[in-house]
């Protein structure tokens, strides 16, 4: 028997993560908890231009073109519906780097990803919900609530922030008796998707409404499709669980109802006409302990951002490619690694990409703080300096796009369809022999 992966989650981190391990030659399995007709749950999620180049070297780039809603500016305005900028960011995004900034709706994604892998009935099982773990001296145990058991070398855990897998790793640890003090949630809301709004509205704009402690993004790919985030900031951060209700969002639906989310449309508008939604904390923070026994986490598990800039997904795939390609590199030294080779690996996992997501959960929590006026400074740059130098582009180029230069990339794939743009690559491509 080969080495295998237990994978669980598939969401896009645990589905990229299964497609680099098959590219890999190396066997896995994915046990996803929710059922077939949940896994088109969410609304929208963005690539950055690292995350095409991994989509490239998958041989699945075009096929995310085809499928992705073109974006390419960005309006800020006030609850009153007055603008204070509009810009090219979203467009300029993709003149720095060569790859475009995409937008897709996150079944889209899911399903592209989920698509391609080569023996879908035999890799992915749903309606697996972990329920215990057990890590063994020659590999791990998982068993699901339908009392089906798993066997493999290693369990990656990308199940997100409400991770089983975290709460095994946390199991000897001393954060579990303090419950989930890794993530701190200082703000909160809900998000969803509907179909027509106003044809006023400019395609291809994400507005943004900026106010003290409420801030919105209502994102216009089309005339024909919409998406929206409400933020919230809580009196005081928990590191408990903050969860609304579907009532309390339409109390709250109804209280901010006159706000402006685009010059002329309303919160009441955006919400009668919704198709969907979900409420849920926008937690903060990187795990403590990143690992345990044959068990490593990834993506959400691990680290954990507020979405403003559209981070989240993009960093959870650069730790996905730094994983696969160290233990690619483990297995070819070490087809058969013991409990001491696996730690190993994944202690230098962490080492390699720690310093950079909480640089990420930073950035993106700065984001958040400065949209929200979260104090003075930034109610007074955001509204009388930022408009008048090109504030959201100048941000983008100087904040976000040097992470997105030293991206990582699977480190024995080529890519076919490598660009380059204003800001050079730190990481060039990998030259395959044939």
């Amino acid at each position: 028997m080969g080495f295998k992966v237990l994978i669980a989650g598939a969401g896009p981190t645990g589905l990229l993560a299964a497609l680099a391990l098959q590219r890999a030659g190396i066997e896995f399995t994915i046990l996803e908890r929710r059922k077939e007709a949940d896994l088109n749950w969410g609304a929208s999620v963005c690539i950055w231009p690292h995350s095409s180049r991994i989509l490239d070297q998958l041989g699945l780039l075009q096929k995310a073109y085809d499928l992705h809603l073109p974006m390419a500016k960005k309006c800020n305005l006030r609850r009153d519906g007055s603008i204070m900028s509009w810009s090219d960011m979203i467009k300029n995004i993709g003149e720095y780097h060569g790859h475009e900034w995409m937008l897709f709706q996150r079944g889209d994604l899911v399903n592209l990803l989920k698509d391609n892998l080569s023996d879908i009935t035999n890799q992915l099982h749903l309606d697996k919900q972990v329920t215990s773990i057990e890590s063994k001296p020659m590999g791990v145990e998982v068993t699901c609530a339908d009392g089906n058991v798993y066997n493999g070398d290693i369990l990656i855990g990308a199940d997100g922030i409400n991770s089983t897998t975290r709460s095994y790793v946390n199991e000897e640890t001393k954060e579990s008796e303090t419950k989930n003090e890794d993530f701190t949630t200082t703000f909160y809301g809900f998000y969803g998707h509907g179909n027509e709004l106003s044809t006023d509205l400019v395609e291809g704009t994400d507005y943004e409404c900026h106010s003290e402690g409420f801030s919105t993004q209502l994102i216009m790919p089309s005339h024909k499709k919409y998406f929206f985030t409400i933020y919230l900031k809580l009196d005081k951060p928990t590191t408990g669980k903050h969860w609304i209700t579907n009532e309390q969002a339409d109390e709250l639906a109804k209280k901010y109802e006159d706000v402006n989310l685009a010059p002329g449309v309303t919160f009441k508008q955006v919400w009668e006409n919704k198709k969907w939604f979900y409420t849920a904390p926008f937690e903060e923070g990187v795990a403590k302990t990143w690992s345990r026994d044959r068990v490593v986490l990834l993506g959400d598990s691990v680290h954990k951002m507020t979405p403003n800039i559209g981070f989240g997904l993009n960093t959870g795939w650069q730790s996905t490619v730094v994983l696969i390609n160290l233990l690619r590199t483990l297995l070819l030294e070490t087809p058969n690694p013991d409990i001491k080779d696996l730690t190993q690996t994944f202690a230098e996992y962490r080492k390699i990409r720690e310093a950079h997501v909480t640089n990420d959960v930073k950035l993106a929590g700065t984001s958040t703080r400065a949209v929200m006026w979260d104090n003075i400074l930034w109610k007074l740059l955001d509204q009388y300096l930022l408009p008048y130098i090109n504030g959201d582009t100048i941000l983008a180029k100087h904040m976000c796009c040097p992470t997105v230069q030293k991206a990582f990339t699977l480190n024995w794939l080529g890519e076919p369809n490598f660009k380059e743009g204003e800001l050079k690559w730190h990481n060039k491509p990998v030259v395959v022999e044939s």
